[in-house]
């Protein structure tokens, strides 16, 4: 009697019959770990989005508020700074005399024009200075606490200054 020896079926197969255990095991590891990454890297990008969004905001709003102070100083034919630098009254003068066309003043974190409209909220620091009642600065901060507020690393400031010049004459 004559023993054969078989051969194994993957051999007689071709050697393709199909994945072995530690294979689809090893597989599965770096497909979890490729997407864990393309997860992570979508959240990050998300949240990097996010802050970007609300530090334009907060720019744009800080932009917007000093804009309409520089235009009434424009506008205006002289300043008067007051409260500790923190409130600003503009004159236009008319033939009957000065009459005031705006006031803003920093109240409590905002900065509110002579309607009491709130132009500004998150105001951290605020100065009106005016060397010779004709030109004007200003100088405003915004702070805002974007994340946990216990930490100061995700917080945003904004500093932003200019200055105007009174255009119309005294009668």
């Amino acid at each position: 009697m004559r023993f054969r020896h078989s051969r194994p079926a993957r051999a007689r197969l071709g050697g393709a019959s199909g994945f072995t255990m530690i294979e689809l095991m090893i597989t599965g590891i770096v497909a979890a770990i490729v997407l864990l990454a393309l997860i992570t890297m979508y959240i990050t990008s998300m949240q990097a989005w996010e802050r970007a969004g609300a530090r334009l905001a907060l720019q744009r709003n800080a932009a917007m508020a000093l804009d309409s102070v520089m235009f009434d100083i424009r506008h205006g034919s002289r300043v008067e700074v007051g409260g500790g630098s923190t409130s600003l009254t503009i004159y236009r003068a008319t033939a009957s005399g000065d009459s005031v066309l705006a006031f803003y003043q920093l109240v409590g974190d905002q900065l509110r024009n002579q309607h009491d409209t709130v132009l500004v909220d998150k105001v951290t620091s605020l100065q009106f200075t005016s060397p010779d009642g004709i030109r004007a600065n200003v100088e405003l901060s915004l702070l805002d606490d974007l994340g946990t507020s216990a930490l100061d690393g995700d917080d945003m400031t904004i500093y932003i200054e200019s200055a105007a010049v009174c255009r119309n004459k005294s009668f």
